[in-house]
């Protein structure tokens, strides 16, 4: 024994000592500190008996004042005090223990204690009742939240004893369930014995050693029997077989799943023979997978699983047909936290929470409190409850299975999880004659993989090669149906018959054409329906008499294709419209699929229909009317149920229709133009006809309609035939004029919306626009609403109408609005402002107070809208931002930097080089933004990660995203990585980025290194003249960066460059020579261009330019001199430091230099 002494104090009745224990040594290595502790108060350990171990052996060397005895109270464990859990846990990780032990008078409460558990002796200290406690544990419950590693010291002790209890109880259960229908166990309950649905029997296999061919032999034979076109009258027979069928053949064809269900089967028998496995050597522990699948043995189909509302449920695939493959098995992802003392005591917890600790994560729950019958239920639900008594369990082997296993509440003897069909999961005890499921397959979740179906692999496949038919042969050679075969079913892909079959019992999903040897997915709209029996007047009567849309979709669907295409055109047209009306409000998903395949069948047939009856009176005596309801029939029929775009074959019967229509409706304006009439005239004008040649007689009706009109009619009754017009261009020019004449003239008394509408469109579609301008006074545009105002600037600005123009509109509103700007949408105010590209008025007089405006309310706008206007505002404003710019500034920062994950990578980049070219203003966006993008630059294309380099160039070399750029571009132009850098990006770029680099990395040697194996003989000719001037720039005679293959690099430009001019000379003396001989084909230089050399080629006279109007360097000819990139020192920039320490304030500075030049200006409007 190793134990010290300890001291002894006493005051005011108290008698407080130090013990002082080592726990070395034990079987174990460490012995137990041996004693039974409450710590219901929270703050101290109330010892209620002392037990072998080391305070044992305390007490033998030490006096009754310094021996721990019952009542004493530990305050304090190694300095720990006033939390009795952190007391707990230091016992359990500490070796040597300094208890400090107070002493003083018992309550009567306590000597009770005392007294029940001497009187109920070291092993019965506990006494549990002939029914589970329905109050809290002492020291379990009130002790707080069970933590790793910390069991409280009576929880293993409770446990043993509600076992015991729980096996004097075994004999009474047994009777009274055996008593019959009066027990609990059988109320309620069906008395099928659970177990998997035969698939052998299904299809009909002498035995179970059938192999792959009879297995194959017999499901095709099934199939062709029983494919519900083959029953019209019993069909909803037929596809439940065929259903059941392809579920056998799904599962005895794959020889992973026929595997697990071999084995399912085996225990199933196993269990009813009463024959039960050794399980002694299964640890649980480790034999139970980290991520695991629940399925209830005997259901091979179904797991357990988590669904949207945080639910517990059983089901399988066909439950959740809306679910694809991996949103069903990630919600089947559970995993055990196991807890200490107690072996084999778990939680159970979805996987999505379970890496949240003991005191965190969705727990399996289940609350027996209050429920004192011994075969009492209890619901299992999901909760972050960590009620111990409500949630351990107990994970064993399950007796009749391999890989199967049962969960036994821990504080609930005999309750076990359990399935009851046909998703209910609860905790019950076990009834061998019911239909509980208690044992569960533990399915390691990296094997959810051989769940998939072949019709899913086959989907996949398809897809990949697009929306419509599929070759089989294209079918049998992708990658992954080849892999699939060989990998997961161990066979050889199948043959076209092998395909067919397939095809054929999965007729719901899959759209086979035999005749060319290709199939496709079926189209969701197109999901068959069940057809009705045909009434007895025949499919015809049952249209004709349909009062509903369903009625209509169901006829169509009883006639076959031959049927329907004799269909007089009236009629099929009528039917179309009535198929195109919206659905009713309360028509489910069913009602709505079978809509949209009603419509899609009828839109295939249609042109057909057509076809037959092409040049005859039925065709000629189509009325407009009745032309142009077809047509938007056309366009509402193809849509999906969901209004999503149609299909590669729907959309080709929607375009041969509507060309069919619009050819008909222009004959028959020109036949009979007066069927257009006033109310038909917005409908006909939105039609997309041959508008040049129905110009003349359209403009008349319009004429005919407008002078009918008069003054009477308030403005605004042409709008929606003027604005539809007006998309029309130049053909239908002639009308829009028409129309906006009319319009123009009760403009002074037009409401402010309905002005500025007409307005609007007159400018939007270039439509009279001198006459609409000129109306723009000061008493209309007061009248305008403000958004409408600012849509009217911003058509004005898009259509360059100049500043005569513009200016007023600003200056009478928008530039005065101020707050009242705010209440603008952002939609409009981002539209003004991307139009200051165009217009310079709009950066003077409306882009700071657009900016400031936009800042307020910068929260409400989408996160890629605040991107393209922040790159607006920071480009077009450079030098001294105004004060809105600013406030847009450092709205954005503060608004965007929490949400940069939502914005697309192409606004990223914008972002990045907004805040880039705005640094002084935007530097914490900048950064933020630039770690964002510097961690997925695999992402990006080559020319945006260059343009990416520019904006993030400002942050200096040693900034963590710009190291980081720098070492993915050493990486990728020296071939380190597979990058589209690496290829993609021209020899000019690299020149550029050279360039850009060594104004800011100059030490930074692999970035150059990999410049110049980048840049190698090859790449040096495809080098431009303003490639080679940058170049030059970046690496001049003197300074700049210093690497080991500069000399190589500029010694193989000045050789090419050599080469270059004198292969030019060359050429200029044989064009001189062929001139002299008429046959040159260079036109004569004029005296104007050798002029316009002189002067690029004389020395600037303002020895210091500004750094955006900066010349360039003078280049070998005028050619280079025209675009040669201006040097550092004209672009305001000093050379690089030698200093590579130098201040990253100066640095950044430098850099805010640099990208307010013109060339770079240039490059990121661009």
């Amino acid at each position: 024994m190793a134990a010290s002494s300890g001291k002894a104090a006493k005051a005011k009745g108290l008698h407080e000592f130090m013990v002082t224990v080592s726990l070395v040594g034990g079987k174990a290595g460490k012995k137990r500190l041996g004693i039974d502790a409450d710590w219901a108060d929270g703050k101290t350990l109330f010892i209620k008996a002392v037990l072998w171990g080391a305070i044992e052996d305390w007490n033998k060397d030490h006096g009754p004042d310094e021996a721990v005895q019952p009542g004493d109270r530990i305050i304090a464990v190694n300095g720990c005090a006033g939390d009795a859990q952190a007391m707990v846990q230091e016992c359990r990780d500490r070796s040597l223990l300094q208890l400090f032990v107070r002493r003083e008078p018992l309550t009567p409460e306590e000597e009770a204690v005392i007294d029940r558990v001497r009187a109920g002796g070291a092993s019965e200290r506990v006494a549990a009742p002939a029914a589970a406690p329905a109050g809290p544990m002492p020291g379990v419950q009130l002790a707080g939240q069970y933590m790793p590693g910390v069991t409280p010291p009576r929880v293993v002790d409770v446990l043993l004893d509600l076992r015991r209890t729980a096996g004097q109880q075994d004999e009474d259960r047994d009777g009274v369930a055996a008593r019959g229908s009066g027990g609990p166990t059988a109320a309620g309950r069906s008395m099928r014995k659970p177990g998997p649905m035969d698939f052998y029997e299904v299809l009909g296999l002498p035995s179970r050693s059938a192999d792959e061919a009879e297995v194959k032999k017999c499901y095709r034979r099934l199939v062709l029997q029983w494919h519900p076109d083959k029953h019209p009258v019993d069909r909803e027979e037929a596809e439940s077989k065929i259903r059941l069928i392809n579920n056998a053949y799904e599962t005895l064809g794959n020889p992973l799943k026929r595997a697990a269900y071999d084995q399912m089967l085996a225990a199933v028998e196993r269990k009813k023979a009463g024959a039960r496995l050794d399980t002694s050597f299964i640890k649980p522990r480790m034999s139970i997978p980290k991520e695991f699948m629940l399925c209830p043995l005997g259901y091979p189909d179904r797991f357990v699983r988590v669904d949207d509302d945080d639910n517990l449920r059983v089901q399988s695939r066909e439950d959740m047909p809306g679910l694809s493959f991996k949103d069903f098995f990630q919600g089947a992802k559970f995993t055990l936290w196991w807890l200490p003392e107690v072996n084999n005591m778990c939680r159970l917890r979805a996987k999505a929470s379970a890496a949240q600790g003991v005191e965190g994560g969705l727990n399996f729950m289940f609350d027996f409190e209050g429920k004192a019958d011994a075969f009492a239920e209890a619901d299992v639900t999901l909760s972050a409850n960590q009620d111990m008594r409500r949630s351990n369990l107990i994970a064993m082997a399950s007796p009749f299975s391999q890989g199967a296993f049962r969960f036994e509440g821990a504080f609930w003897p005999g309750r076990l999880l359990s399935f009851r069909p046909t998703s209910k999961l609860c905790m019950a005890c076990l009834a061998e004659d019911g239909t509980d499921v208690a044992d569960f397959v533990l399915v390691d979740y990296t094997a959810a993989y051989k769940y998939m179906t072949t019709s899913e692999v086959l989907a996949g496949a398809v897809e990949n090669h697009g929306t419509g038919f599929v070759k089989l042969s294209d079918l049998r050679a992708d990658l992954s149906v080849r892999m699939y075969f060989q990998q997961m079913l161990g066979c050889a892909v199948w043959n076209n018959k092998d395909f067919e079959t397939f095809f054929e019992g999965h007729y719901d999903t899959w759209d086979y054409d035999q005749k060319r040897a290709r199939v496709r997915l079926r189209p969701k709209e197109d999901i068959a329906i069940q057809p009705p029996r045909q009434p007895v007047g025949g499919w015809r009567e049952l249209l004709r008499n349909a009062e509903q849309q369903a009625g209509v979709a169901q006829a169509v669907f009883v006639a076959n294709e031959g049927e329907l295409e004799k269909l007089p055109l009236g009629e099929a047209l009528n039917a179309l419209g009535r198929l195109a009306e919206p659905p009713p409000a309360d028509a489910g998903p069913p009602a709505l699929r079978d809509l949209a395949a009603g419509r899609r069948r009828l839109l295939m047939v249609l042109p057909a229909i057509f076809r037959a009856h092409a040049g005859t009176a039925e065709v000629d005596e189509l009325s407009l009317h009745s032309l142009i309801a077809a047509h938007y029939a056309v366009e509402a029929a193809a849509l999906g149920p969901a209004g999503e775009a149609p299909g590669e074959e729907v959309a080709e019967a929607k375009e041969d229709l509507t060309r069919r229509l619009a050819s008909l409706a222009t004959a028959r304006i020109k036949r009979q133009p007066e069927e257009v009439d006033r109310t038909l005239l917005p409908a006909v004008l939105s039609v997309a006809l041959d508008w040049r040649a129905i110009a003349e007689p359209m403009k008349s009706i319009v004429s005919k309609h407008t002078s009918a009109a008069g003054t009477s009619e308030a403005p605004g009754t042409f709008l929606e035939a003027l604005r539809a017009a007006s998309r029309h261009g130049r053909d239908a020019r002639s009308i829009a004029e028409a129309l906006a004449r009319w319009e123009l003239q009760g403009l002074h008394v037009a409401e402010g919306q309905v002005a500025a509408e007409i307005l609007i469109v007159m400018v939007e579609g270039n439509i009279l626009v001198s006459e609409a301008t000129s109306r723009l006074r000061t008493s209309l545009l007061h009248r305008l609403p403000l958004p409408d105002l600012v849509r009217l600037a911003a058509a004005c600005a898009e259509q360059d109408l100049g500043a005569d123009v513009l200016k007023p509109v600003l200056q009478a509103r928008v530039a005065v609005a101020g707050p009242g700007l705010a209440a603008v949408p952002p939609a409009n105010l981002l539209r003004l402002a991307m139009s200051a590209a165009k217009s310079p008025v709009i950066v003077e007089h409306a882009l700071g107070p657009i900016a400031g405006a936009a800042a307020a309310t910068l929260s409400i706008w989408p996160m890629d809208s605040v991107a393209e206007l922040l790159l607006v505002v920071a480009t077009k404003e450079l030098g001294s931002p105004s004060s809105g710019a600013r406030k847009l500034f450092s709205a954005a920062a503060e608004v965007m930097r929490p949400r940069l994950g939502e914005l697309s990578l192409a606004s990223l980049l914008k972002t990045v080089v907004a805040s880039g070219t705005a640094l002084p203003h935007c530097r914490k966006l900048l950064e933020t933004a630039a770690d964002v993008a510097t961690s997925q630059l695999n992402e990006f294309l080559p020319e945006q990660v260059l343009l990416l380099t520019q904006g993030t160039l400002g942050l200096g070399a040693r900034h963590a995203a710009v190291h980081r750029l720098l070492d993915f571009w050493a990486r990728a132009l020296g071939g380190e990585i597979s990058s589209p850098c690496s290829t993609l990006l021209s020899a000019d770029e690299v020149a550029d980025l050279a360039r850009l680099l060594a104004l800011v990395a100059p030490g930074h040697m692999p970035i150059f290194e990999a410049i110049a194996t980048r840049l190698n003989e090859a790449a040096l000719a495809e080098l431009s003249p303003t490639g080679r001037a940058t170049l030059e720039a970046a690496f001049p005679e003197s300074g700049g960066p210093d690497f080991p293959s500069r000399t190589r690099l500029m010694s193989a430009l000045a050789a090419y460059q050599g080469a270059s001019r004198l292969a030019e000379r060359s050429r200029s003396r044989s064009c001189r020579r062929s001139r002299s001989r008429g046959s040159c084909a260079s036109p004569r230089r004029s005296p104007e261009h050798f002029k316009r050399r002189r002067e690029v080629s004389s020395p600037p006279r303002d020895p210091s330019p500004g750094p955006i109007d900066a010349p360039g360097p003078v280049a070998a000819d005028a050619d280079e001199a025209e675009t040669a990139p201006p040097a550092a020192e004209t672009m305001g920039l000093s050379p690089p430091p030698d200093d590579e320490e130098e201040d990253a304030d100066a640095e950044a500075a430098r850099l805010w230099r640099f990208f307010n030049t013109g060339a770079v200006r240039a490059k990121l409007e661009s």
